[in-house]
This record gives C-alpha cells, structure tokens and sequence, in this order.
C-alpha cells in the first residue's frame, strides 16, 4: 500500500510540474483543495484557494518554466495523505520545499492540502544554460602531492587537466566550487586539521567569489553546504575532477546522480594511488580506469578534458 501511495503521490507532483511548465497555471491551481494554505519564504502566508490563486497567477507574469524537483523524499501518512519534500529550481528562481501535504479526495485525484516552500534565489532575467553548470574540485590538496601524507600516483598530471577547466571556467565566469576534505580527528593519516596538508594545491587554489565546501567525510554532500550552494546557484550540471578516484569522486557522483544532477567527470582530471588487495596490485591509473567503468554504469558520463573544452567552447 505505502509503494503504490508514493507513486500516485509521484505522478501527481510530476502533473503538476508539467502543467507549471507549459505554462498551465489554472491547471495549477486546481490542484489546490479549496482551502489550502500556502507559506512561500519570504513573501509570506496564503490561506484559501483565491489568494493562492494571486500568488501564482502574479508569479506566472515573470514567465517562469524549466522547472525541476531534486532529491525528492515522500513520507506516507496514511492511506489518504503523504508528505513530498525537495529541492527546486527553475529558469529564474530556485530554493526548497519543506513540506506539500497531497491529500487524496473523494474523486480519487491527489490535492495539495498544505504548501510550503522557499525561494532562496530569484532572478530578473532567466539563468543561461551554461550557467547552470558547476566545475566542481574535488580535494586537489598538498596532502596528495609530492612531501604529501598520502602521495597519489602522478598527481601533476592530472591537476594541470583539471587546471584547464578551472581557466576555462574562471573565463567565462561561470560557476566553480572547490571541495576540501579535513578530517576532524587530529590522528588522522591525511587531511588532519591545522597541517598544511589540507590546503588546496597552489594552482589550483580558490579566488575570491569561489565557494570552498569543507567536509568531514567521503561524501561531500553529508553535513556540508554543498547542496545549498547547488540549490541557491540554479545548478543543474556538475563537471568533476580531482581525487581519489575510488572515494570522493566515485561518492560525490554517485550523490550527486542519486539526487538528479547531470554528472560529468574528466578521466585525465580524475587521481587515484597505487593499491594493494590480497594478491592483486593496481596501479593509480587501473584505479582510476576501473572506478571511471564504475560510473557509466552509475549515471555519470566521462569525457576527457580536450573533449570537453572542445564540445564547450
């Protein structure tokens, strides 16, 4: 009952995210029980059906549309009521959803009962498409280079690819966002707090206006800013480079993908270590073509960093 529940709950948030993009906003409105209440963060509360009405009908006049939810998590009441939440973004705002209440009615439609969402950006003029692409590094940190606790194998190498990224990126100002690991244990082998290790590698470090996402763990999503920041920047693509092909980059693709980003990462931007397992010994670039083989099969896509800047420049 909860799985069958959760889907028509699903298709109902998807008619109405069709309808908002085709413009349909009495379509939309319909799809509010008469006296439903709505919360939109910061422009305030609205009670009842008609002044849900004005909102969305005042809304429509900035011709909103490519609309999406993200990491959306249905919560099941009853057999009659079901929590949706997610993040959203759109062509000229983006923000959260905290909670829509879809009740299911005597016709046997599903209705929202309650709204509550927020509008954390909003803009005058639609975000342009390659704006909506991220370049994210993923731990470039001295502690992976040469004098480093925990040396991957030709590190160099792969950082000068992820360093004609990140020019291209700074070029044509678009979105970058660095990603630091320290880990919170002092005893730590790499990454441990207040050593020099954890700083971002010189050519590849942060300027002003650059997000720096500092996490604790593999996963750089877990207890940190970064889908805020994806939230609040209207992201809906992320390039990826850095290190180690095993963890962080295989964790934040399979996050990032898990939660509805377009995933593209650069294998020759992409450094792993040499590894021992029982009897068999990988070299960093085994590890790395094995966890880039990994990915297709996750979502991701792979290109290399030539292709890549060919395709977008």
């Amino acid at each position: 009952m909860t799985q069958s529940i959760r889907q028509s709950v699903m298709q109902a948030s998807r008619e109405w995210i069709a309808d908002f993009n085709r413009g349909d906003t009495q379509a939309c409105i319909g799809r509010y029980f008469p006296e439903a209440k709505m919360q939109v963060s910061p422009f305030g509360r609205f009670d009842g059906l008609e002044a849900i009405a004005q909102f969305w009908l005042g809304f429509a006049e900035s011709k909103p549309g490519e609309l999406v939810y993200r990491n959306v998590e249905i919560k099941v009441l009853n057999d009659k009521q079901a929590i949706l939440s997610a993040n959203w973004s759109m062509n000229i705002a983006s923000g959260f959803i905290s909670k829509e209440l879809w009740t299911l009615a005597h016709d046997g439609q599903w209705y929202l009962e309650e709204d509550d969402f927020s509008v954390l950006t909003q803009l005058e003029a639609p975000l342009a498409k390659e704006q909506r692409t991220a370049l994210v590094l993923v731990d470039l940190q001295n502690d992976y280079f040469q004098g480093g606790r925990f040396e991957l194998e030709s590190p160099i190498g792969s950082t000068l690819k992820a360093k004609s990224l990140l020019s291209h990126f700074r070029a044509k100002q678009l979105p970058v966002i660095h990603i630091q690991h320290i880990f919170e244990d002092e005893n730590a082998p790499f990454f441990a707090p207040n050593t020099t290790g954890i700083e971002i590698e010189s050519s590849v470090s942060p300027i002003e206006g650059e997000p720096v996402i500092v996490k604790h763990q593999i996963d750089s999503f877990i207890d940190t800013a970064l889908e805020q920041t994806l939230v609040e920047l209207g992201i809906n693509k992320l390039i990826i480079v850095g290190a180690m092909a095993q963890a962080c980059v295989q964790t934040i693709c399979r996050s990032a993908v898990n939660k509805g980003y377009q995933c593209e990462v650069i294998e020759d931007g992409i450094a792993a270590p040499s590894l021992e397992y029982g009897e068999h010994s990988f070299s960093g670039a085994q590890i790395v073509a094995a966890n880039l083989l990994s990915l297709t099969f996750g979502g991701a896509q792979i290109k290399t960093s030539q292709a890549w800047l060919i395709e977008n420049s």
